[in-house]
């Protein structure tokens, strides 16, 4: 096992100074790095991806080159093997405010949208996520269940306005009536609607948020509870007059405690809102945004890629199995990443401290606590490693047994692990995504066009 040296990403949306999880967790971990107050603290990263990779600690070689210096059945590519990528990205996350509505593609979406378009997506791969709460931490994630939007669409005018008006709203209503809500047809149905509201007019966005503000200001819910107004009203005041305001009278508004976890693969339309959370991606930097950001935005790539599914917010729950005394499993409906939480006491036996042996690559991060590793030697002896405490990083090789002994205070850490081989992302385009000036002509002539329901072309995923 090797400890490594990771990165930061410091997004705009990221908590300041020393009251992001962030800036505290990386400071205990990189003794040569000092918070500045001042600054956003929004994501560590913890892999081999370009966009922010991972070094080993004793030298300070890129971890994706020691892979390929040291491979295994399970690390390997098809690339020219001087880079070797891991399938995941493990991360901690510090958010203060709203990120911005988005999707990610598929593995076949995503090779065509960088055909199209390789500066602003840089990657070849899909990005399913997951995110295991730390603090109270809440999002939108995917389309409300029908019945909910149609109650929103009863009791808010300004959403029948944004979603076509009466013509298109009683073509939804109907369709939803008489059809289950995963039908084809439903699905279609809400995708006119919602292409209808990602092509309407700037110009007319302003008075519809001005509308739903003073529908909200009069009683009017729906099936909107109290928490998500105050959300609504929050983004009015941190991205005024854009359409992602409307965005909770149609998804889902998830609140997860600490130790609840969530799941989405590609093609689900979400936002993160506030928290701090451990998530898992796949190895991947694309990001399909349609409001909410100063960056890049497109609308026409978000509509063709979403799913549409409108469904209950509890089937996003990932719910752990506890493998051993002291590890936990979330392991979703993915291939790219399983997550294990890790809790050892000050009184834990070793027989009982010890970690599965994984036939594939991890990454371990410790959260808190202050301890020892025994790695597990060919002589079959446990022999100490490393003295461990919060904010420390390993890489941890397949088949490789260790267990967390001489515990000081109680320690929890979180191991990210993929059975997957990782993409090949050596013909990466290595850029900043810049929004130039025909990008945003493109942008503006895209979220300035108001379109008739019969010119709408649905593809459903």
């Amino acid at each position: 096992m090797e400890q490594l040296h990771c990165h930061v990403k410091q997004y705009a949306w990221g908590k300041f100074g020393e009251e992001s999880e962030v800036a505290r967790l990386f400071a205990d971990g990189h003794e040569h790095f000092t918070i500045d107050k001042n600054a956003p603290y929004a994501e560590l990263w913890m892999g081999t991806h370009p966009d922010g990779p991972a070094q080993l600690k004793k030298c300070l070689t890129k971890l994706s080159t020691h892979l390929a210096k040291n491979p295994s059945p399970l690390i390997t590519n098809n690339n020219s093997s001087k880079n070797i990528h891991l399938p995941f990205i493990m991360k901690i996350m510090s958010i203060r405010t709203t990120l911005s509505l988005q999707v990610h593609p598929t593995k076949e979406q995503a090779k065509r949208l960088h055909e199209r378009d390789p500066v602003h997506y840089p990657d070849r791969n899909h990005k399913p996520e997951l995110a295991y709460a730390l603090t109270r931490f809440e999002l939108l994630c995917g389309f409300r269940p029908s019945n909910e939007i149609l109650d929103n669409l009863k009791a808010f005018p300004s959403l029948r306005l944004l979603f076509g008006g009466e013509k298109m709203v009683q073509k939804l209503e109907t369709v939803i009536i008489q059809n289950t809500s995963q039908s084809i047809k439903c699905r279609q149905a809400l995708a006119a609607c919602f292409k209808y509201m990602m092509m309407i007019q700037n110009s007319e966005v302003k008075g519809l948020v001005f509308k739903l503000l003073e529908e909200l200001s009069n009683g009017v819910r729906g099936a909107v509870q109290e928490n998500t107004v105050e959300v609504i009203r929050k983004m009015s005041i941190d991205f005024p007059n854009d359409i992602g305001i409307f965005s909770p009278l149609f998804l889902n508004h998830m609140i997860l405690e600490p130790g609840q976890c969530c799941y989405y693969a590609a093609e689900e339309l979400h936002a993160y809102l506030s928290g701090e959370c451990v998530e898992c991606v796949g190895c991947s930097n694309n990001t399909i945004r349609a409001a909410m950001t100063p960056k890049f935005i497109d609308r026409e790539a978000l509509c063709e890629v979403l799913n549409y599914k409108m469904t209950e917010p509890e089937d996003y729950l990932v719910h752990p199995t506890q493998l051993t005394d002291c590890v936990a499993e979330f392991a979703p409906d993915c291939k790219d990443f399983q997550l294990h939480k890790i809790n050892v006491e000050i009184d834990q036996q070793p027989e009982n401290s010890q970690l599965p042996a994984l036939e594939c690559a991890s990454i371990l991060v410790i959260t808190s606590g202050s301890a020892s590793i025994e790695e597990r030697t060919q002589n079959d002896e446990f022999v100490s490693k490393y003295d461990i405490k919060r904010g420390d990083i390993f890489y941890i090789p397949s088949k490789q047994s260790i267990r967390i002994v001489n515990v000081i205070e109680p320690i929890e850490a979180y191991r990210t692990f993929s059975y997957e081989i990782g993409p090949d992302h050596e013909s990466r385009i290595i850029t900043t995504p810049s929004i130039s000036s025909a990008a945003v002509e493109k942008s503006q002539k895209t979220s300035e066009k108001v379109i008739k329901l019969d010119e709408i072309d649905v593809a459903i995923a």
